[in-house]
């Protein structure tokens, strides 16, 4: 039995590897488990299923027996975008250009594996994808930042296998280690000088060395109605080494219809189009409390105080072999927060109503928003819908992440006043679609 479900959890991780992520606030993604999406992630103080390894391990103590979790998460972001080149067409009062990213959907799964067999020890093993992004811009090659990106994916695989210790029947502490591995990519252009046609096509694709942190839990429940939870999952930096890097030169033309080698012949003296770069990215650590208590035996409510350490976040150095190359992309990201809160009501024995509600700040500062990540202030809102047999479980969620329109112009002047970011406004949607199965042992 054990090496079936270890069978299942290393599949389940080479999905993850091929599936895209999109993007949250920042760039995290914190629905490992379609119940507690439904339940807009507050789940620190309940963690009853295995999304406990990503939401607070300490409550493995207080499950019983053995389950195996599979979950999935189908995000469908929607960003939009209306602005200008460059300062001086938005001072001349020029019609404002549009953008629109592609409609995509990418699958995030939450799969874990948790025993307790009655003691004082209670193990489980988790994968799912707390970090991710992905934004692909229509029409690249007119696309008005197709100079900073058309193409961004950052995907992030966390596997997690963690302990907890049952230290007195009301009180349990959980480790774990948190595994991570990354892939990266970006794709842009880059014009020549003269008359701004696109003349190189820069591709960079690579992957991180695996990264191990600790992460911790705690869990207090000293009766039936009342459960308070705290989790921390450490920073990492994701150090990507000898990657590479495609410099595509193009053949652009002048309005008068002449060839211009611009692209050819920069590339030609950087040493040609293959090339390698190396980079770190630090992504934040996460810290969530939370408090549920049950109302009466059929309704139970919980609230959530969650902090992303992004304030670690001051940019991403592009290292490249030729020097020449060498670039930094400045994000200086803070520390943010969000409020989470989910209720859940028992219809009868089978049928289980959840709803949630999250209060999501940014952690982008103005000058950041860019075709990168148009990140901003959010409202999410979700419900969904629990069956519970004997042997099984299965549940259904959906999630409306509504983010504020953004905007890099402040008080009529843009913020980042550099050739290649547009100036505008930014929207952002995203429609997260969960379902869950649960099998006891």
């Amino acid at each position: 039995m054990k090496r079936r479900i270890f069978t299942i959890l290393a599949l389940a991780a080479l999905a993850l590897g091929a599936a895209g992520n999109a993007s949250a606030t920042g760039f995290s993604i914190y629905e490992a488990g379609s119940r507690a999406t439904a339940l807009g992630c507050a789940f620190t103080a309940t963690a009853d299923d295995a999304s406990a390894m990503f939401y607070n391990a300490a409550g493995l103590s207080f499950m019983e027996g053995q389950r195996l979790d599979l979950n999935a998460m189908v995000i469908r972001p929607d960003f939009k975008f209306s602005g200008w080149l460059s300062q001086t067409d938005y001072a001349s009062g020029a019609d404002p250009e549009t953008g629109q990213a592609e409609s995509k959907s990418y699958i995030v799964p939450g799969i874990g594996y948790t025993s307790n067999k009655g003691g004082d020890i209670a193990w489980g093993v988790g994968v799912y994808a707390p970090f991710g992004l992905g934004v692909v811009w229509e029409d690249p090659e007119t696309w008005v930042g197709r100079r900073i990106s058309h193409d961004v994916q950052i995907e992030t695989i966390y596997v997690t296998p963690g302990i907890s210790y049952k230290a007195t029947p009301e009180l349990a502490v959980a480790l774990g280690l948190d595994f991570a591995y990354q892939k990266l990519a970006l794709k842009k252009y880059t014009p020549e000088p003269d008359f701004g046609q696109n003349a190189i096509h820069t591709e960079i694709e690579g992957s991180s060395k695996i990264n191990v942190t600790p992460s911790l839990g705690l869990m207090y429940r000293p009766d039936d109605k009342l459960s308070i939870g705290a989790m921390y999952h450490f920073k990492k930096t994701m150090k990507f080494e000898d990657q590479d890097a495609t410099l595509d030169p193009l053949s652009p033309m002048s309005p008068a219809g002449d060839p211009l080698p611009w692209g050819q012949n920069l590339v030609n003296g950087l040493g040609g189009s293959a090339q390698t770069v190396g980079t770190e990215l630090e992504l934040p650590s996460i810290l969530s409390l939370g408090l549920s208590y049950r109302l009466t035996p059929a309704l139970r409510a919980e609230v959530n105080y969650v902090r992303f350490g992004w304030g670690s976040l001051e940019g991403l150095d592009l290292d490249f072999t030729n020097d020449n190359l060498d670039q930094s992309i400045h994000l200086g990201y803070e520390d943010s927060w969000q409020i989470r809160a989910g209720v859940e009501y028992a219809v009868n024995e089978q049928w289980v109503l959840m709803g949630g509600y999250v209060k999501d700040n940014s952690p982008q500062p103005t000058e950041s928003v860019s075709p990168l990540l148009p990140d901003s202030d959010r409202n999410d809102y979700s419900f969904g819908v629990m069956y519970r047999g004997d042997k099984w479980d299965v549940n259904a969620s959906y999630m409306a992440v509504i983010g504020d329109e953004r905007s890099n112009i402040e008080n009529g002047e843009p913020v980042r006043n550099t050739a290649d970011y547009p100036i505008g406004n930014y929207s952002a949607l995203a429609n997260i679609f969960g379902v869950g199965f649960t099998y006891h042992f």
